[in-house]
């Protein structure tokens, strides 16, 4: 036996004192004893990365409360956020109208409100990285509210298109992408984390029914100067419980990788992270499913009120559905890929059944079906763009470059969202040149 322990070891290697000598009874033998020696450097090497992640891991416990707690700054974030742009249906005809612009003019303000919002993700994400969470919130927080109070005193598109679409843009951007990574973080190997999501989403859909509501009770009367200070105080007030709720703990432990990846991390963008067929070919399908997805939100409004004829008050209702479908249409989906089909089998399902409900938008032509549309392209819309970071973080195998990952792929999206207004906007003007009336006239924007 003596052979088999010390045959490899020679007293002028190494003292004796960085050995470790270990007794235990084997079960199989009991009147055998086995005496085992191991040098540190026999050891299996053990990386700063994995022993940081098995520690995150053990510290976050789902069930928690302050993993719940998380859920609900992202729920307010989204609500802040996507909430106002799934609204902008609700400026569009106000603005063509105080600013004398055109559809596809105005659509610009909400598709650079947007994609700041997307754009962003890649330095939010990086910074998210680097330990700067509450930062983030922080200054978003006041870019938003700056640029909400300023955007209502707005009397030239010029000024609109900072205040509403830049300003608030890079407020929106600085909070969105830290807040679902770091929701999705807190529930990393947990069965819960695409209802966790899916719940922290519907904050999008929540703020896309209290602003509309606000508006049609106020932008009429007050004008857009009234509406955008009763938003601005919601969106104050929820910023404050956003800062004290939210926890920074989980991110930096999350961060704190190995000397290799801290490296890579000085790079804002990860370029070799395109080089994996799964992420990449995912983003450029990202890419052409945005260009599309929000053209709804921009003009739904518009839609009613001159192919249908609806009134204003009912066009106001019409947003609110659509905005309200999105709360089933986060959840379910959610709830189907955590317990039944996974992730990317979910999303693929949803994506394919709101296209198609999005091939028959033009096809509307009474009230009754568009109520009925209106309802099932929301549940649709908002089940793609919720499963958009869920996904990315099934195919991602970097756990400390999540929110790098999540944040390129959110710039890539950004510049998708960017051209979709302003193209269905003049879309939409040319069908109505080239038809008489009716739905028909939206036809060629599909």
């Amino acid at each position: 036996m003596s052979n088999s322990i010390f045959s490899r070891w020679s007293p002028h290697q190494r003292p004796l004192s960085d050995y470790r000598l270990s007794f235990r009874n084997s079960k199989t033998s009991p009147e055998s004893t086995e005496l085992s020696v191991q040098t540190q450097s026999q050891q299996p090497e053990r990386s700063v990365e994995t022993t940081n992640l098995e520690t995150t891991e053990r510290s976050l416990n789902p069930s928690t409360l302050q993993a719940w707690l998380q859920v609900i700054v992202n729920f307010l974030v989204m609500m802040n956020s996507f909430g106002l742009i799934q609204s902008f249906g609700i400026f569009q005809l106000p603005y063509e109208i105080s600013l004398k612009s055109a559809p596809s003019t105005v659509a610009w303000i909400g598709s650079v409100h947007i994609f700041f919002v997307y754009f962003l993700g890649t330095f939010s994400g990086w910074a998210l990285d680097h330990g700067w969470y509450k930062r983030l919130l922080v200054l978003g927080s006041i870019f938003q509210i700056v640029g909400l109070i300023a955007a209502g005193y707005s009397d030239s598109f010029v000024k609109a298109f900072f205040f509403h679409g830049v300003f608030q843009g890079i407020g929106h951007g600085l909070m969105f992408c830290p807040a679902v990574t770091m929701t999705a973080v807190f529930f990393e190997g947990s069965r819960s984390k695409m209802t966790a999501l899916g719940i922290a989403g519907c904050g999008a859909s929540f703020g896309g029914i209290i602003f509309p509501l606000i508006a049609r009770y106020t932008i009429i009367t007050k004008g857009i100067s009234f509406t955008m200070w009763i938003m601005c105080c919601v969106v104050s007030f929820t910023s404050i419980l956003i800062v004290l709720l939210a926890r920074t703990g989980p991110s930096r432990k999350y961060s704190a990788a190995s000397d290799d990846s801290r490296t890579s991390k000085k790079r804002i963008v990860d370029w070799h992270a395109f080089k994996e067929p799964t992420y990449a070919l995912y983003v450029i399908a990202m890419f052409f499913v945005f260009v599309g997805l929000w053209i709804p939100f921009f003009y739904i409004r518009e839609f009613s009120a001159d192919a249908l004829h609806v009134s204003k008050s009912e066009s106001f209702i019409m947003l609110i559905i659509l905005n309200a479908a999105g709360i089933p249409g986060r959840i379910v989906p959610a709830l189907f890929a955590d317990l039944l089909i996974g992730t990317l089998n979910m999303y693929i399902i949803t994506l394919l059944l709101t296209s198609a409900i999005l091939l028959f938008w033009p096809l509307v032509s009474t009230e009754v079906g568009m109520f009925g549309w209106t309802a099932a392209y929301g549940f649709g819309a908002a089940g793609v763009s919720s499963l958009l970071q869920a996904g990315l973080t099934s195919i991602n195998d970097e756990p400390t470059k999540t929110g790098q990952k999540i944040g390129m792929a959110f710039t890539v999206v950004g510049f998708a969202s960017l051209v979709g207004g302003p193209i269905g906007g003049e879309l939409i003007r040319i069908g109505e040149e080239t038809r008489v009336a009716g739905p028909e006239a939206f036809l060629i924007k599909v």
